[in-house]
């Protein structure tokens, strides 16, 4: 009888965990075959010429080596019509619930005139919602995570909704840009749920979960995320706010936020008397102005749901080696 109750416990216990499985694997020589290569005017008015793939590879902007993905923008020659030559990636898939892991080594460095990021958005933005899961600008050395929503959300005590969302700034100094890629970078992971968005990153070189880059990884045992925005109890219904989000990631220059407080850096005020002067005429500045990826996998849910942190026992730490190799926010769809 006890024996039977323990096993319909043990049962339970395990349908309250979300038992997350490889949807989708964006790596290697297959990598840029899952994105679209976006050549739209950019739509937070950077200082920007996003190219297409023949054009991008032209330009020698983008290879694979070693199965390591790396993309960047022009810096050898002065930028003319729309802007500096870049690349804006969209997955051609949408997901609604899942949990995104990012494996990279090196992401844009905090380099004046710079807006790199990693991000999701569906249609008829805000409608569909947006999570900015990496993003920044100029010089800056931490990462602003930011939910944008239509009207009536509000997650991490502020209203999301529109073009300043509701941000969280972690105060790590290693997760965004040049301290980032100085300590070989690390992962990203945002899992997406009814109840919650949150977001880990775990820099290399403290060691990542040991199940973090596996098959069937358990976020419930990695302890406190680093960004939750958390839909129950808050006055937001995440299902009702976030669906059908494409994986986007793109670095534009100047426009309304890395534009915008060109004259609060004095870093970057010092160089130019404006964003667009600077990023034209100086294109040795943006030879660390690339993402170089060892991989992108999202993981779906093969039919548990997302239990509390307390819920599973920590997954162990392990080291990984760097693999070699060679404020204000704005829509940005």
């Amino acid at each position: 009888m006890h024996f039977s109750h323990l096993l319909l416990a043990t049962g339970l216990a395990k349908l309250c965990l979300a038992i997350y499985s490889v949807k989708d694997e964006y790596s290697g020589e297959n990598f840029f075959n899952m994105f679209n290569f976006d050549t739209f005017d950019d739509p937070t008015h950077g200082y920007v010429n996003f190219v297409d793939q023949a054009t991008a590879q032209s330009l020698d902007l983008f290879n694979v080596s070693n199965g390591q993905v790396t993309w960047g923008v022009d810096h050898g020659s002065i930028a003319s019509g729309r802007g500096r030559n870049s690349i804006r990636l969209t997955s051609k898939a949408q997901y609604t619930h899942c949990l995104v892991v990012l494996d990279l080594t090196h992401m844009p460095s905090s380099i004046c005139g710079t807006w790199p990021a990693f991000w999701m958005t569906g249609p008829n933005w805000p409608n569909s919602g947006e999570i900015d899961i990496i993003e920044g600008v100029n010089t800056g050395s931490q990462n602003q995570m930011t939910m944008h929503t239509s009207g009536g959300c509000s997650l991490a005590g502020n209203d999301c909704q529109g073009n300043l969302g509701c941000p969280i700034k972690p105060t790590q100094s290693n997760n965004y840009g040049t301290n980032m890629n100085n300590a070989g970078a690390g992962v990203y992971a945002m899992e997406w749920t009814s109840s919650a968005i949150n977001i880990w990153y775990f820099p290399r070189d403290h060691g990542l979960p040991s199940d973090s880059l596996g098959p069937n990884p358990n976020p419930s045992a990695w302890g406190p995320a680093t960004a939750t925005f958390a839909g129950s109890g808050s006055g937001c219904s995440i299902d009702q706010h976030f669906q059908n989000n494409n994986i986007i990631f793109d670095t534009t220059f100047c426009g309304d936020w890395a534009g915008g407080v060109w004259g609060q850096d004095s870093t970057c005020s010092a160089l130019a008397g404006s964003c667009q002067d600077y990023v034209q005429n100086h294109p040795e500045a943006f030879a660390d102005a690339y993402w170089t990826v060892n991989s992108l996998k999202v993981y779906q849910d093969d039919g548990g749901n997302s239990a509390p942190a307390a819920a599973a026992a920590a997954a162990p730490v392990i080291k990984l080696e760097t693999p070699s190799t060679a404020s204000v926010l704005v829509p940005q769809q």
